[in-house]
């Protein structure tokens, strides 16, 4: 009986490569210079949200998280290396975790607000790694981990709400499930 719960079918699957795929999709698109730190999460975070409201299981924005990040560290995308899929994964993490913590009673552009607000501001944790492997003087890492986790954090809670929200009309007209 557990093992019928763990099962991912056929079309979760599919929607969690979807995600993936539009997540890389819409990194490369945002790869562009605009001078504003942390944009690139607005999308994210709105997919993150909108892939775990979609396909009702614990780890649905983990793993497309995980499996965005596998594709662009295949892809070679990123300054980071192997740490892209951390920069990926995280977010997806705080997505799952902010989904069990926050409850569902909340209105759904704050509760999306939250996690994407959580998703963004995991992004402290690669920049501390990069920079501290670089030898980076550390108040200027915090300095610099503080300020881009909290811009992350900012646009993430617009698309986190975003990302609910459009879940809330997809429901409502019946091409998702009801949660």
């Amino acid at each position: 009986m557990a093992k019928d719960r763990l099962a991912i079918s056929t079309r979760e699957a599919v929607l969690l490569a979807f995600f993936a795929t539009f997540v890389v999709v819409v990194r490369a698109a945002t790869r562009w210079h605009l001078n504003i730190p942390g944009h690139s999460l607005l999308a994210g975070a709105l997919l993150l949200v909108l892939a775990r409201a979609t396909v009702q299981r614990a780890a649905a924005a983990t793993i497309v998280g995980t499996l965005a990040g596998l594709l662009c560290m295949a892809l070679g995308m990123g300054r980071g290396g192997p740490l892209i899929l951390l920069k990926l994964a995280l977010p997806g993490l705080a997505v799952d975790l902010g989904w069990l913590l926050f409850p569902n009673r909340m209105p759904p552009l704050l509760r999306g607000a939250l996690l994407g607000a959580c998703a963004g501001a995991t992004h402290f944790l690669p920049v501390l790694i990069a920079e501290t492997l670089t030898g980076v003087d550390p108040a200027v890492m915090l300095g610099h981990a503080f300020f881009a986790a909290g811009t992350k954090a900012a646009f993430g809670a617009i698309g986190g709400g975003a990302g609910l929200a459009v879940a809330a009309r997809l429901r409502h007209h019946g091409v998702i499930a009801p949660a």
